[in-house]
């Protein structure tokens, strides 16, 4: 099996034009994304969490390739919605490491165990999408045809959803889309970065667990990490704070 990744770092710049050359929705716009393999010396993955002071808000991608290499369909994936991040775990290691893009307020994706129901390369929404009039004009780029008709001689036209993973029977699912680093921004759905879209749709098969929870998973294994991180934080806001008189 193969992945997108090479075994030094390699930053994929995917330019503004070449987005709008592939037609892609405001749900399936590929981006910039770094990819950082594995490193020598401290936990790969420590090592990986450590280097940015703004982990977990960081549109980074971590990849270990001698994991994924072994990656099966019967590996699982976690999605944590306070992080905003998602991570494949391989032999309880994490072997990938990604920022996501969940639902928005309005349209809160949902938590719980799922398994991959469906998955297909080429996908488009049967409900979001662009709505034209009969003269062929959009007239919405964010329209809901399940809530609005289409014009007498128009048509609707779904968001490209490429590398299309369905998670739940009423449409939430895993797929390329717009992500911002720490945003909640989607209909429900969770967006990947097209690098991780790809590596995924790869791997996981009908069955592959996916597990998606508000806050951080057990077994995290930088858990202990990120709350020192965030206990000298606040002793540091402490003591740059102006004293009382």
């Amino acid at each position: 099996m193969k992945h997108p990744v090479n075994k030094s770092v390699r930053t994929l710049w995917i330019s503004a034009a070449a987005v709008l050359a592939a037609g892609l929705a405001s749900c399936s716009q590929q981006q910039y994304v770094a990819v950082t393999p594995m490193t020598q010396g401290m936990s790969a993955y420590e090592k990986f969490v450590a280097q940015s002071k703004k982990y977990p808000t960081v549109m980074e991608v971590y990849m270990d390739e001698a994991l994924l290499a072994r990656a099966t369909s019967r590996s699982h994936i976690v999605i944590c919605l306070s992080q905003q991040r998602g991570r494949l775990y391989v032999d309880n290691q994490v072997a990938a490491d990604w920022p996501v893009s969940t639902g928005a307020d309005t349209h809160p994706t949902p938590t719980g165990p799922y398994r991959v129901r469906f998955k297909e390369k080429k996908h488009a929404s049967n409900r979001y999408g662009k709505m034209y009039n009969a003269a062929g004009k959009c007239i919405d780029r964010n329209a809901d045809v399940f809530k609005q008709p289409v014009p007498e001689g128009g048509r609707f036209e779904g968001s490209p959803m490429p590398n299309w993973m369905r998670l739940t029977s009423d449409g939430v699912g895993m797929h390329t889309g717009k992500v911002v680093a720490g945003k909640r921004l989607s209909h429900g759905c969770i967006r990947l970065p097209h690098v991780v879209s790809t590596m995924l749709f790869d791997i996981v098969e009908y069955g592959t667990r996916v597990i998606i929870t508000e806050d951080i998973e057990p077994g995290y294994p930088v858990a202990a990490f990120m709350a020192r991180r965030e206990i000298e934080e606040a002793e540091a806001k402490a003591e740059a704070r102006p004293s009382a008189l």
